[in-house]
């Protein structure tokens, strides 16, 4: 589990706050030690850039004022050095008789923060210092929380892909001796090694019915979790979308039967040819038809329809007469294993992975998945998928 956001000790501006000197004048050291120190800044001394970084390999100050003409290490050769790693967010404040234009813009270039020429006004001095060790306070607050945010997202996504192996993994090792139960009940029921009773027969049809039922949920655990770790490969080709829509209503005319719920599909008659995954755009139409089947009451009616798109692309569109749902409730449909309806008391069977897999097999091809929704009038789900990427 993540720590808590730090708490991040404000830098006072006057008192603990230390300022770093460097001028190969004494004099005007002499001069800048005192003013700084009667304003209770703690200050040090260096007579050039040399002097300077190793001032700050010994302790870093809160604040750097620096000359720009200076032997051995200038002031903007000494910005160049202090720009590393250990020094890099050290604000510097250039103080120099330079006022030219081109010098002005040298010292931004090497990294100072600042700049003021001589002879400078002290209280603007004084006061442009304030500015600048409240500012890098902030800064250092936005620091220390960005990297609290990224070890907090890492420890985040971290967990989510050991839930993502774990929920493979056991789908996994749960489809091996699933299936058997499948066969052996099939067996059991279609009589292959001599009849059954008529009640034990019934028996086989409900366990290879229901052990049916949760294969298919563990192969959409197991499609869900390789989605989520980007180990699903597309494989697009050039397809025929009058066949996927086709195969993908045979795949729910079943249970929409059942639901008494009747199904109708339009494919816009320019659009003969689709470039997508098949196997993936079939299971996008069955989970969006599946999901619309299952939250409509009997008597009502889902429409499919497919059109192509201005951009080259093509949308699909799943419209139902069911119950809908509410605006906020949207995300929490499209979140894995999210359920609109919670507890016991729900009355619709399913584990909340339809809409979020269609969503994520959408944008592995590239496409986007919207849904628009009221409570008591329907739902439409709109699948865009993008132009063939050359």
């Amino acid at each position: 589990m993540a720590s808590p956001l730090p708490n991040h000790a404000p830098l006072p501006a006057t008192g603990s706050a230390s300022i770093l000197v460097v001028d190969d004048d004494a004099l005007l050291r002499d001069m800048m030690h005192a003013t700084l120190a009667d304003e209770g800044y703690r200050v040090t001394e260096a007579e050039d850039g040399v002097a300077a970084c190793e001032c700050c390999d010994a302790a870093l100050p809160n604040l750097i004022m620096a000359d720009a003409r200076m032997p051995r290490m200038d002031g903007f050769s000494m910005c160049r050095e202090l720009r590393r790693p250990a020094t890099a967010h050290v604000p510097i404040l250039i103080v120099t008789g330079l006022n030219d234009r081109s010098s002005i813009a040298a010292a931004y270039e090497a990294g100072a923060t600042d700049f003021i020429t001589k002879p400078f006004d002290w209280l603007i001095l004084t006061h442009r210092i304030r500015y600048m060790l409240r500012t890098a306070e902030m800064v250092e607050v936005l620091r220390s929380s960005e990297a609290w945010l990224r070890t907090a997202r890492d420890a985040a996504e971290a967990a989510d892909r050991a839930k993502s192996e774990f929920l493979g993994n056991m789908s996994h090792e749960l489809r091996t001796p699933l299936n058997a139960v499948i066969g052996f009940a099939r067996l059991m029921r279609d009589g292959l090694h001599g009849p059954l009773d008529p009640r034990y027969q019934d028996f086989a049809k409900i366990i290879a019915d229901n052990g049916a039922h949760l294969l298919e949920l563990i192969d959409d655990i197991l499609a869900m979790t390789r989605a989520s770790l980007n180990g699903l490969e597309l494989v697009v080709r050039e397809v025929h979308i009058g066949d996927i829509v086709s195969s993908s209503l045979d795949m729910v005319r079943l249970p929409a039967a059942e639901a008494g719920v009747s199904c109708t599909s339009r494919i816009d008659p320019a659009l003969d040819t689709v470039h997508a995954d098949p196997a993936r755009l079939r299971q996008v139409l069955v989970n969006l038809l599946s999901n619309a089947i299952k939250f409509t009451d009997p008597q009502g009616a889902v429409s499919l329809t497919v059109a192509r798109e201005s951009d080259g692309g093509f949308a699909v569109h799943v419209a139902d007469t069911g119950i809908g749902i509410a605006a906020e409730q949207i995300p929490l449909a499209l979140e894995p294993f999210g359920q609109v309806e919670q507890g016991l008391a729900r009355r619709r069977a399913g584990i909340g992975l339809g809409l979020p897999l269609a969503q994520r097999l959408v944008e592995l091809h590239g496409g986007t998945m919207a849904i628009a929704s009221e409570p008591g009038r329907g739902t439409n789900v709109t699948a865009r998928f993008p132009p063939m990427r050359r």
